[in-house]
């Protein structure tokens, strides 16, 4: 007997259902990006009414400002944390105002991916210090991991 199978929300192709669940399918990454930003940009007109967009690192104040990297609303004290902050100082941080008047400005930034020279399929997202060069997980643990 022949399996069920769904069509592809990006391709459109039917795509095999497995038996047991369809948790091994890949989730459709673009469809949750479009929704994370239509759920932003509800937040962002909630500031203008009557209900305001609460901060979404210490829940106690207002909203003023949108973190592009970690995609979080920020009230003033939490944005001056942000900037002040070393591991997050080199996070966009903008202002409520500009970003109602630019909903690109929802989008996360692009992260270059450099891959691995000996594992092609790896991200290369460590880095060795005694090598001076970025590794792949495995490069670490196979290679690195005495230095």
């Amino acid at each position: 007997p022949q399996g069920k199978s769904l069509n592809c929300p990006s391709c459109r192709r039917p795509t095999p259902l497995p038996e047991d669940s369809i948790s091994g399918l890949q989730p459709a990454f673009l469809i949750h990006h479009l929704f994370e930003i239509r759920d932003t940009l509800v937040k962002v007109k909630k500031v203008k009414g009557p209900q305001k967009t609460q901060c979404e690192k210490c829940r106690k104040g207002d909203a003023t400002s949108f973190c592009r990297v970690c995609g979080q609303f920020l009230c003033t004290v939490c944005t001056q944390i942000h900037k002040d902050w070393a591991e997050l100082s080199t996070h966009e941080v903008i202002s409520l105002d500009r970003l109602e008047g630019d909903v690109t400005q929802l989008v996360p930034p692009t992260k270059k991916i450099t891959y691995c020279s000996k594992h092609p399929t790896k991200e290369s997202d460590l880095y060795c210090e005694t090598c001076e060069e970025l590794v792949c997980r495995d490069c670490i643990v196979r290679v690195h991991r005495d230095h």
